[in-house]
């Protein structure tokens, strides 16, 4: 693509407009306030953010390593939190089910299913194509997006009841499961993940095997959740 001169005039733009606020800039460490910033001044379409990346780095400050280093303070955060609910008693309201998936290498369908301790649907059918983890074809991917599924699902049923933080028991036939992402990933929303591995308990899998789509919507969420009270 041939440079233009209105492109020119618009990189010298952004270049200034950086020089002006670079003090402010330097101390952020962050990546969303830098992108707020520029979302603040119109720069959030591809070619402007592309040229505001390129502008940092004039003022020495690297947008990836910036955004690099949010994500690893986020991880550490989360994972001290895990511990922390991890260590939390037995009181805690608990909510528990099953989850599979089931992977079609040659035509690269899959579907999931959740189910509760009565073997009853929570969640079931098929993947949807903008899966974020779920890669088609691969049975691990999509144990894992079937069980970060379940976290939310969790999350969602312990907040319709007014908790807080809660406890989820969750039980997969699939042991290679990324256990320390899914317990991130409750601690971000007050969730403490046990994981089971039962490679002989084939209920959701069954479910997974099952024609048809039924949502979570579909349920009662408040039933999923058992406390000792």
């Amino acid at each position: 693509m041939a440079i233009t001169e209105a492109m020119k005039n618009r990189w010298a733009e952004i270049d200034a407009v950086v020089r002006e606020h670079r003090v402010m800039l330097r101390e952020q460490r962050d990546h969303r306030k830098l992108r707020a910033f520029a979302v603040e001044q119109g720069w959030d379409n591809g070619s402007d953010f592309a040229a505001f990346k390129r502008a940092l780095v004039k003022i020495r400050v690297n947008y990836v390593q910036v955004r690099e280093e949010t994500f690893a303070r986020a991880e550490g955060e989360n994972a001290q939190r895990a511990e922390q609910l991890a260590q939390m008693g037995d009181d805690l309201a608990e909510v528990w089910l099953w989850v599979a998936a089931e992977e079609d290498k040659d035509s690269g369908e899959g579907a999931f299913a959740i189910v509760d301790m009565e073997d009853d649907p929570v969640w079931y059918g098929a993947f949807h194509d903008e899966d974020r983890v779920r890669q088609a074809g691969d049975l691990v991917s999509a144990e894992q997006s079937v069980a970060e599924k379940a976290v939310w699902m969790a999350h969602k049923a312990l907040e319709a009841c007014g908790h807080e933080v809660g406890r989820l028991h969750v039980t997969t036939m699939c042991p290679q499961l990324d256990e320390e992402k899914l317990r991130a990933t409750g601690a971000k929303m007050g969730v403490a993940v046990v994981v089971h591995v039962d490679e002989a308990d084939e209920r959701a899998l069954t479910m997974a095997q099952t024609p048809g789509f039924m949502g979570w919507q579909e349920r009662d969420l408040t039933e999923l959740v058992a406390t000792d009270e």
